[in-house]
């Protein structure tokens, strides 16, 4: 199985360069439904409108959690930060993955920590979503960034399935990519490349054209990743409305569709939702 891994990653050439044309149409009809600007407050009718529906995952669809992201160098972005580069990482990658129907995301970190919350006894934080009842995992996925030179940088990733076997992958080089968000694509373009070659990746037509690339072009601006990174701080302290302004000022930039997924998703959960649905 590990050659049958290998084997996908030098094909990486033919991947397309990052034009997301169709992603001005899934942001504009997100952001035209909120009716509410980042700085107001959203009415329940306003939430309901965000809280689009997760894609329907495809017949055969690897359910997949993301692990720990580990990154062994120094990133260029706005140091002025709310979460930790490793874990702004793994939720841009997961944001990444949500609005795929080839590739279903469960959720670990949080649900893992609600459930042992729940089984000792400690209530909910106020605003926050019950653990609900989640899917197995088929594979956990984990990857290392390393800055290899001032003009190169690598992505590995590894997939542990439920059997206990762990598959790697061959190096993914990125040049002198040292920015969170193509680092982000660059894992979730890894990982699909190793779903499809074990033959786990169902046939999806993306809507957006060439969004599983990696190229300089899907960097986006500081003031980009730090509206995201502060709703993202925000979610994570069940803190709806600072989830909600946050993502929805990071939608400004159309190429960022991890933004549109990681604010359905919150709408989702602050509307009842699960960890384990969502």
């Amino acid at each position: 199985m590990h050659d049958a891994v290998s084997k996908s990653f030098p094909r990486r050439g033919r991947l397309a360069a990052l034009v997301v044309t169709g992603g001005a149409i899934l942001v504009s009809s997100c952001a035209s439904a909120t009716g509410a600007s980042p700085e107001s407050t959203a009415s329940e009718s306003m939430w309901r409108s965000l809280a689009t529906p997760r894609p329907e995952p495809l017949p055969g669809a690897a359910r997949v959690s993301i692990g720990a992201v580990q990154l062994l160098g120094e990133l260029t972005w706005d140091p002025a930060i709310e979460v930790s580069q490793e874990l702004a990482v793994a939720e841009l990658v997961a944001a990444g993955l949500l609005r795929r129907r080839d590739v279903q995301v469960v959720e670990r970190r949080r649900f893992g920590a609600a459930v042992a919350a729940e089984r000792s006894g400690q209530r909910r934080p106020p605003g926050a979503p019950p653990a609900g009842i989640s899917p197995g995992a088929d594979f956990i996925a984990t990857a290392v960034w390393v800055q290899l030179t001032p003009g190169q940088s690598s992505v590995e990733l590894r997939l542990a399935a439920r059997s206990g076997a762990m598959e790697g992958s061959p190096p993914l080089f990125l040049g002198s990519e040292d920015h969170p968000v193509p680092i982000a694509r660059a894992i979730v373009t890894a990982l699909l490349e190793a779903l499809a070659d074990l033959g786990r990746l169902p046939a999806w037509e993306d809507p957006l054209t060439g969004a599983d690339g990696t190229t300089t072009s899907s960097r986006v601006a500081d003031a980009t990743l730090q509206s995201f990174l502060s709703g993202l701080a925000a979610e994570e302290s069940w803190d709806w409305e600072g989830a909600r302004r946050g993502y929805q000022a990071a939608m400004g930039d159309q190429a960022f569709f991890e933004a549109t997924a990681a604010l359905a998703r919150a709408a989702r959960l602050r509307l009842g939702g699960t960890l384990g649905e969502n």
